[in-house]
């Protein structure tokens, strides 16, 4: 949530400021489709776009930056963000609109890149790519590295300073604290420690004001963002600040640490600060598989960690992993027994991610590891375990430990709980110039008629081109039959729906070799008064819940 604010402030402190007005993007980006946001942004005539991209929408972002570049020809882009990697499938394609990829952190070199596109030097940094300037954009891009290191200030100097206006919580009392910026661990499943060599702190006392700052404000949660929070040097002291910070315990902390460096007494101060809940990454139970993701990870101190967190009123999220090399059913059940034994804390049974830019994907043909070639980069099959294996695991974690997210309740009914609010109604004759555009990322499409099934030609139509104009947003599609309708109408729309490409949505909660509806479903709600069974009904249920999330 920081990201835009630290780029802000690290360009302000430089001379390069004095060449640029910096202008927020809508408030509203965040809850807009594609087309109202492509106006928004367009009204606002950017020389450059400066975005953040991460795995969940990496996709979208290079979308909407392309039209956006037909709509203004002079446009620049700069892209950072966790999902920036050199070997990339999508950021670095013939058709990027990217003009400067910045690989890591970006504060430090945001300015620089600003200065290459103003001035068309090349910035001369190891982690900054410029593509080069070329008359034909549908040939391959020609990109430049640079050969210097970049700098690793202190972490006092790259973030707003406690006064400034981006620290305060959300509508909802959620804000967020970074303290400590660096990992210890080494992990071949993440990039944090492949792009950051050694660790940087904020002083106890800047954490002091931050703190106050962030209650006075109006906080009510804090979320420390510290990839490992104990591995702040000065670690026992942060703790006494939050408690110091926060005596009415009007805040509650959430953090993640490691337990297996965990004290009985450290755990009692963190209850003592406020600290509600603790994640813990355990990933796995075997040693072969722990030193292939290069985790020194000792599951006894972990296991005793744990241990003081509760005993302290502390609730632990613990984390473990499916689909990693080497991992074999043996481990799957350890690793499932494991959160069994704490029924009160919150498990994450979560597949394994072959992000770009990570030591797994770089080894991933050596490992024999299948994944995704999209985000959310899902391993499908490994060397262990095919991709029937890995469904039949997820199945069986959901029945044991419950499910992870929030499934559809109901898909056919006469009331449907889980609708947006956001809605567009059509009737009958059901003509597509008469659709309005969708307005936000989360839309439902009403389509009522007498004889839906006759009309299924055209009802196909709407789908298509409401999907085709707002790729990238989730649909809902609520046909409300004034009768009961044939059972092959779903059957040929939900073949439209599979037909499109698939959202990332869809990708992340398909199961390993299967095609999921999530992102663009089919509903079935009869109007007031329409004579339909509850046989119908159901038998309508079982037909989009086979298919759908």
């Amino acid at each position: 949530m920081l990201a835009a604010a630290c780029l802000t402030y690290a360009l302000r402190r430089t001379p390069e400021a004095n060449h640029w007005r910096i202008v927020d993007a809508t408030v509203a980006q965040d809850s807009l489709a594609d087309t109202p946001l492509l106006a928004t942004l367009a009204y606002l005539q950017p020389d450059c776009i400066a975005a953040t991209c991460y795995l969940w929408n990496v996709e979208r972002t290079l979308r909407l930056l392309t039209h956006l570049k037909r709509l203004c020809p002079s446009l620049r882009v700069v892209l950072g963000g966790p999902e920036a990697a050199r070997e990339h499938p999508l950021i670095f394609r013939a058709d990027s609109p990217c003009d400067g990829i910045a690989i890591g952190e970006g504060e430090t070199v945001f300015p620089a890149m600003l200065k290459a596109l103003r001035t068309g030097e090349p910035a001369d940094i190891n982690t900054v790519a410029t593509r080069l300037a070329t008359t034909d954009r549908s040939q391959p891009p020609r990109w430049q590295w640079g050969t210097q290191p970049r700098t690793l200030p202190a972490l006092i100097d790259i973030l707003p300073p406690p006064e400034a206006p981006v620290n305060r919580p959300d509508a909802q009392g959620m804000a967020y604290l970074e303290t400590n910026r660096g990992c210890p661990l080494r992990c071949a499943f993440c990039c944090y420690n492949l792009r950051r060599a050694g660790s940087t702190s904020l002083p106890p006392e800047n954490i002091l004001r931050r703190l106050r700052i962030l209650k006075r404000r109006g906080a009510r949660e804090i979320r420390l963002v510290d990839p490992t929070f104990n591995a702040h040097p000065q670690f026992d002291a942060v703790v006494d600040i939050l408690a110091q910070s926060n005596r009415d315990r009007r805040i509650s902390f959430f953090v993640e640490i490691r337990a297996d460096t965990l004290t009985v007494q450290q755990a009692r101060k963190l209850a003592q600060a406020g600290v509600s809940e603790a994640e813990v990454g355990i990933q796995s139970t075997d040693p072969v598989v722990l030193r292939t993701l290069q985790r020194g990870t000792n599951t006894d101190r972990v296991l005793r960690g744990i241990g003081y967190l509760r005993q302290h009123g502390i609730r632990p999220t613990i984390d473990f992993m499916y689909g990693l090399p080497h991992q074999d059913r043996h481990d799957i059940e350890r690793s499932l027994h494991w959160l069994e034994q704490f029924p009160e804390a919150h498990p994450q049974f979560l597949p394994l991610l072959l992000l770009p830019g990570t030591e797994l994907r770089d080894r991933a043909a050596t490992l024999k590891l299948k994944a995704q070639a999209l985000p959310p980069y899902r391993v499908l099959s490994t060397d262990m375990m095919t991709s029937r294996d890995l469904r039949m695991i997820e199945t069986e974690a959901a029945e044991r430990l419950g499910a992870f997210d929030a499934p559809t309740e109901i898909f056919a009914g006469r009331k449907l709980p889980d609708l947006f609010t956001a809605q567009i109604r059509c009737a009958e004759p059901f003509e597509m110039t008469e659709i309005p555009t969708a307005a936000v990322n989360r839309q439902t499409l009403f389509l009522r008629g007498h004889d839906l099934f006759q009309q299924r030609a055209k009802i196909s139509a709407i789908l298509y081109q409401a999907i085709k104009s707002e790729p990238d947003i989730l649909w809902q599609f609520v046909l409300e039959p004034f009768q009961e309708e044939p059972l092959d109408l779903l059957d040929e729309l939900l073949a439209v729906l599979r037909r499109q490409p698939s959202h990332w949505l869809d990708r992340l909660l398909a199961p390993p070799g299967q095609r999921i509806l999530a992102a663009r479903r089919l509903f079935v709600r009869p109007v007031r008064g329409a004579r339909v069974s509850s046989d119908w009904l159901a038998a309508c249920d079982d037909v989009m819940a086979a298919c759908s999330h």
